[in-house]
Parts: C-alpha cells; structure tokens; sequence
C-alpha cells in the first residue's frame, strides 16, 4: 500500500483571524484619532469705544527766522517822500530809512522790535520848490522800540498791534543858518510822532505776511490725517489718526521763540495690513480758543490684531515642531485662532502618535511687568478633554498645553518703547516734516480693556506723552 505524501503545514483559521485582528489592532493603537466638536464662534465680549485723544503740542517759530522774512518784507525804505504840512511854512519832505536789521524779541507777551533808523527831512528855511532838492535836507539818526502784543485770529492768522514804545536819538536833526546850528528836534519829534503810524503799519503787515501760522497749521491738518506706518516687521501696522477739532490758548514763548500753544483732538485706530482707504478733509476747522491748554498729550488708541494676523505668528513658531509627550511623539501640521464664548479658541491639528485636532482655549490679558499680551490659564476645551480621555489620556497630563501659552505672548515692550521714535520717523517722512520737526521726550503706553470680537482681538491702549512741535524753514 502507498501512502501519500503529507500535506504542508497550515495554519489553522483560527490563529489566522486571531493575527490578522492583533495587527489591525496595533496598527489603530499606533495612530490614534480624536475628532472632537469644534467650539462655535460666538458669543463675543462687547465692543469697545476708545475715547478721544488729544494731541498737544506748542507749534514753535525761531525768532531768528521770522527776523529774517520780516526785514526782507520790510525792505530799506520805510517811508519815502512823504510830504507833511508844516503851518504856515512850505510843506516838508519825510524819507526815513533802516540803518540795519530789525531785531526781535520776545517776553512771553509782547513782541518788541528794535531798529535804528535814519530820518531825512528838508529844511523848513529852504527858498527852493524843487522837492528833489536835497542840498538842504537834514539828516539825524535815532534807536526806536515797538512792541505788540500777539493773537491768533478766528481765521487762523497771527495780528500784531504794532506801537512805538520808546525812542533816543543818536544824531539830532539840525539846520544851519548864517553859519549857526538851529536845533529842530521838537519839529523832528513832532513828526516822527505823527508819522509812527506808517511805521508801525508796515511792521504789522510784514508780521501779519511773514508769521503764517494758517498755512503752517494747514499743512499740519492735512498731514496728520494721512495714515502712518508704524512697523513693516512681518505684517505692516498703521496708525490712522481722525482729527476733528483744534483748540488754541494765549501765545507765549521766550527771547528768542513764540510758542502757539495747540491741541488737536482726534481719534486712533492701529490697524494691520495694507494702507487703510482715508479721505482728506483740507479745510481747517473752526478755531476754539481756551484760556489755558495742558502741554500732555493724551492718546487712546484701539488695535484691532485680526485672527490671521495672530495665527501666522503661531504657525511660524509651531508648525513641523515635535513634541515629545510620554514618549510619544506629536507633529504640529497647522494652527488657527479664532474667538468664541469670550475667549480665544486655538485650534491645533496635529499627527503622528495621535492624529485630528485639539481646541485650546483661554483668556488675553496683560503682563504689565513683561508688557507682554498672554493667554492665561489656557486649557483644553471641554469636548477635547473627552475625546483625549477616550483615545489618550495620557496627552492630558502634559506640557502641550503650556507650551501653546508660552507661544501666545505678544511681546509689546519693543513697540511700547520704539512707538515714539517710529512716530517721529514717520512724521518726518510725511510732507509736514520738510517744515517741521516733532519731539517726543516722554511717552507712556498702558493697556486699559480687551475684547474677544469677531474679527478678532480688540485692545485698548492709554498712552501719555509729551511733544514739542517745531516749525523751521519760514
């Protein structure tokens, strides 16, 4: 009898199933997934309302320049061949002359003008009518003081009220008849009298033309409307100013400077992303005069940081890490932040020992030691946290999540401290700083509100400054 050959080995179905499952099995345990609901997007804090800023300033005219525009409006010649009655005798001739530049100063109050002049009459003894003749002028020479009080009128234009305070002469005026000198200073006095008003008419006027705090102020309003870019680090930031009125206290100054104490009150958005759209309104508005003006500046401005803005920064610091939880090792693929049930949700999508999305949330606040913006307490939404106890608890118990805080701050020490120095670059770039200089020795910047919206996070900042506005080139 033959017997056949055993058949090879198998093995039996049972075990076969019982691997096939074991494998499948690992396989999951090896990639876990948590697809939790995400939480909705509503129920937002309230809006916030920044209230007006107000920026003061005292807009500066150097004495020295203003000297120089008024002599050249002035000219040499202050009055020429004026011809005066003079009784019963023959009319006089009056030509009256700077010797030199007129110089200004000023006490706080009055602006004072001293120049020396030179006056030439003719004699009133001449015997001929020809007024050209000057083979018997007199000639004499004097120092004169005027001085005006300073005013801004309700159309934006600086008056002086210009009068002769003070005068000495230096070369009194005489005739010579027969070979004596006969002193005429009382007529000279009496004419110098009754014709001051010329002078002091022609010194207004060139004030009243030269000291153009209009047109200095307009080109102030124009510009300040215009929106400033403040930083271009990763994302461009602008301030956007909105003036809305000016107010105008008494001028005061120094020697050598004229101060014109001003406030613009306005309003600030910080907004992100590219030049806002704005309309320039050109017309100065209506002067408001105040008897008295602080020199602070008080500005409050609402940032608005978009979500976007907020979720590049954290995919920049996040995305393609790896953490190592419980020897396990969890891959950041994305991150987005958006707001909801007042607060900031952050949603993780993550892969490799675990894969699907987490949500994190947790509230803004202000680290005023650090000047930092942080999301304190941030925590794993309450559908994440069941979902995790089901597929991985142990992700529960770790850092994750303080790493996700560490990387929520916004640092704003730097902006807080380099805020004034941007402005005045920015200043300075705009067409107003070929006129004008600002200063800003002291500036303050202190958080007040945030606010989960839905556009995203709303802060509200308080900042207080001192600046000095400076008007060159006349």
């Amino acid at each position: 009898m033959q017997t056949s050959d055993p058949e090879p080995s198998r093995l039996p179905y049972s075990l076969f199933i019982t691997t096939i499952l074991a494998l499948l099995l690992a396989g999951l345990s090896s990639c876990k997934k948590v697809k939790p609901e995400p939480p909705a997007a509503r129920n937002f804090d309230d809006s916030l309302r920044a209230d007006s800023s107000y920026l003061s300033a005292p807009i500066i005219f150097e004495l020295d320049e203003l000297e120089e525009k008024i002599n050249k409006a002035l000219g040499v010649v202050l009055v020429d061949n004026k011809t005066l009655k003079n009784g019963k005798l023959r009319p006089l001739n009056l030509r009256i002359e700077r010797t030199g530049p007129i110089r200004l100063a000023f006490d706080g109050k009055k602006l004072t003008f001293n120049a020396s002049l030179k006056i030439w009459i003719n004699s009133p003894l001449r015997l001929r009518k020809n007024p050209r003749d000057t083979t018997n002028r007199v000639f004499s020479a004097l120092e004169v003081r005027f001085n005006s009080p300073l005013r801004v009128r309700d159309d934006w234009r600086v008056e002086t009220r210009v009068e002769l305070e003070h005068y000495r002469w230096i070369t009194e005026p005489e005739i010579r008849v027969l070979g004596i000198d006969i002193p005429v200073t009382k007529l000279a006095d009496r004419i110098l009298t009754k014709h001051e008003n010329g002078i002091e008419k022609a010194i207004d006027r060139a004030v009243f033309s030269e000291l153009r705090l209009d047109l200095e102020m307009a080109k102030i309003w124009r510009d300040i409307q215009k929106p400033l870019l403040i930083n271009r680090a990763y994302e461009q930031v602008w301030l956007h100013p909105r003036p809305t009125a000016v107010q105008v206290a008494p001028i005061r100054g120094n020697p050598r400077s004229i101060l014109v104490p001003m406030r613009i009150r306005l309003s600030i958005e910080s907004l992100f992303g590219p030049k806002p759209d704005y309309v320039l309104n050109n017309n100065l508005p209506r002067l408001e005069r105040v008897s008295v003006l602080p020199m602070l500046s008080y500005l409050n401005l609402l940032s608005r940081i978009p979500y976007t803005q907020m979720s590049a920064v954290l995919n920049t610091y996040l995305t393609g890490r790896k953490f190592d939880v419980v020897n396990n090792l969890v891959d950041i693929k994305q991150v987005k932040v958006y707001g909801g049930e007042h607060a900031l949700i952050v949603q993780t999508d993550i892969k490799g020992a675990i894969g699907g999305t987490l949500y994190f949330r947790g509230r803004p606040a202000f680290d005023t030691i650090r000047n930092e913006l942080t999301i304190k307490n941030i925590d794993y939404d309450i559908d994440t946290e069941q979902s995790l106890a089901r597929v991985a608890d142990w992700l529960l118990h770790d850092t994750l999540k303080d790493t996700l805080q560490s990387a929520l701050k916004i640092p704003l020490q730097e902006h807080i401290t380099l805020l004034p120095n941007k402005i005045e670059r920015a200043f300075a770039r705009a067409k107003v700083g070929r006129k004008a200089r600002i200063d800003i020795p002291k500036f303050q910047l202190n958080p007040r509100a945030i606010a989960i919206r839905p556009d995203g996070l709303h802060v509200l900042l308080h900042a207080e400054a001192a600046m000095m506005l400076e008007v060159t080139n006349l």
